[in-house]
């Protein structure tokens, strides 16, 4: 999913099977059942331990050792660290091999740097188990507005005398928030303004009654409904559809909303390799 400066690369299917990577931060957002294509990824975020978004963990671990690649860091949701942990110690008997990587417990208002320029900020969500979305947030040095205009010898000089000529930007390029009841958006209004907002949005018709959606902890569409004029984001990634929708019902139900939003609204894959679902029509450089 080519979103400009970034690329996405996932799928997600309610109760089955999610992850969702950035590949050119190499970073992934849960890891579903430990595919391949999230071999390179070196930091993983957990938005929580559910078996569909935590499974495959291990088997990633052994096979970046396999190829001698660094073990990876793994944040969590700090509540369930410890928890991790023991899963990922019982499976070592079995594998005969250290189950290699770095577990960061993580808590919400907190940065961890994942590069220089780029760190990882967890935000509480709302699911039955504990749980947590996660802001990349990108600094970039620019120029202090003041000095605009000034030759480039004299910005040299002021800098070699030890003044400030640059300050410090900082760009939310993207928020993933997991499974989650749709409070988020009311709770952590921040991720409204992100460059990219994947959103889970397991439900989409009457097929499943609100109060069921909300009872698994989970978003309905109609939820989305009352923050229509609230998204502020570039694009808006739908996730985690349910089982009883196929990809045409998923465009097709996703498409009066889609048109009502300011981003540009998509879905993703619902499976590994799968068309991604059409939501009405999109600018031909988003599609």
């Amino acid at each position: 999913m080519d979103l400009g400066a970034l690329t996405l690369q996932g799928y997600s299917l309610g109760g089955v099977e999610t992850a969702v990577a950035a590949p050119e931060l190499r970073l992934a957002f849960d890891v579903g059942r430990g595919r391949g294509d999230l071999l390179r990824c070196d930091n993983i975020a957990l938005t929580h331990t559910h078996m569909d978004h935590v499974g495959g963990l291990p088997f990633l671990i052994a096979l970046r050792q396999l190829y001698r690649m660094a073990p990876p860091t793994v944040y969590v949701p700090g509540q369930l660290a410890a928890e991790l942990a023991a899963m990922l110690k019982a499976f070592e008997p079995l594998q005969r091999f250290p189950m290699a990587c770095t577990i960061v417990p993580v808590e919400a208002g907190q940065r961890y740097p994942l590069r220089r320029d780029l760190y990882l900020e967890p935000f509480r969500t709302y699911h039955p188990v504990p749980s947590f979305g996660y802001t990349v947030v990108q600094t970039v040095e620019k120029l202090d507005p003041s000095l605009l205009g000034l030759p480039g010898h004299e910005i040299a000089a002021r800098r070699k005398r030890g003044e400030q000529v640059t300050r410090t930007e900082e760009r939310a390029i993207l928020s993933v928030t997991g499974d989650t009841l749709a409070q988020v958006l009311e709770k952590q209004p921040h991720i409204l303004r992100s460059e990219v907002l994947v959103l889970e949005c397991t439900f989409l018709d009457e097929r499943k009654p609100l109060a069921e959606a909300h009872a698994g902890g989970h978003v309905h569409l109609s939820d989305l409904w009352p923050f229509v004029d609230a998204f502020e984001n570039r694009t808006l990634v739908l996730s985690h559809f349910s089982q009883i929708y196929s990809g045409a019902q998923i465009g097709a139900l996703l498409t009066p909303f889609a048109e009502r939003v300011k981003p540009v609204v998509r879905a993703l894959p619902t499976e590994p390799g799968g068309p991604e679902p059409t939501v009405g029509a999109r600018p031909a450089s988003d599609q």
